[in-house]
């Protein structure tokens, strides 16, 4: 068997909804990219048609129980074979250029691997505007972008994946922690421009558009790992 240059994990929990355009953006990426991807669902025991939706499109499953995002994604990665390795959200699109932008920063040998800056939501307003330019300061004080990450297997499991104790938050520890991984051997982390993610503005739809402004605090308790908040955000069953 040839191995897959990507393997590309998605955690999902119900995401039947959203799913298809997730995974039709990956074909286009892979069909520009002309080489071979490996499609992995983390599924956190959904109970639509999530798993067979993604069965169906040749995705391996695995089922992960906890409702922990970073236990769901490592519970992904645990089974991956490719020299790369991706993380993006079953409610994100990826842009059709993005796993050859991936693959030409990672093939230079100057990256341990990185993030997407270039984030956008599938709708917008003055409140997600000013939500985004008061949550900016945390990102550029680690440094890192969020949504979605790639680096190699070897390095991934170096750094010890997704910390499990972290309910929230836990994509930008694990940035700062490649990241600091990397610089160990002179290897930059990169925030990728060229390439592009649209996310669902679903949370907004329900905490409201201006959330981040209005709530600062439970904010940095989220940041801090706030286990009942990030719950109440992230894991509470809605569907």
């Amino acid at each position: 068997m040839v191995r897959p240059l990507f393997s590309i994990v998605i955690p999902a929990f119900n995401e039947e909804n959203y799913l298809p355009k997730c995974l039709d953006a990956i074909d286009r990426a892979t069909a520009l990219l002309g080489e071979p991807v490996e499609l992995i669902l983390a599924n956190n025991m959904s109970t639509d048609r999530t798993a067979e939706i993604a069965r169906d499109r040749g995705a391996r499953i695995v089922d992960v129980e906890p409702k922990c995002l970073s236990m769901i994604r490592n519970g992904g990665a645990e089974v991956a074979t490719g020299k790369y390795l991706a993380f993006i959200d079953a409610d994100s699109v990826m842009s059709d250029n993005m796993l050859v932008e991936i693959k030409r920063a990672m093939d230079s040998g100057r990256y341990v691997g990185g993030g997407v800056a270039n984030i956008r939501a599938d709708r917008h307003s003055i409140g997600m505007l000013c939500s985004g330019i008061a949550f900016l300061p945390v990102m550029l004080w680690w440094g890192v972008s969020a949504v979605m990450f790639y680096t190699t297997l070897e390095a991934f499991r170096a750094v010890g994946g997704f910390d499990e104790s972290l309910y929230a938050a836990e994509d930008l520890d694990f940035g700062r922690r490649l990241k600091r991984y990397g610089h160990a051997d002179g290897l930059r982390y990169k925030n990728l421009w060229k390439g592009r993610v649209t996310t669902s503005a679903r949370k907004l739809d329900e905490f409201g558009d201006w959330f981040v402004v209005l709530h600062p605090i439970k904010v940095m308790k989220i940041l801090r790992n706030d286990r009942d908040i990030a719950h109440e955000f992230w894991y509470r069953d809605r569907r």
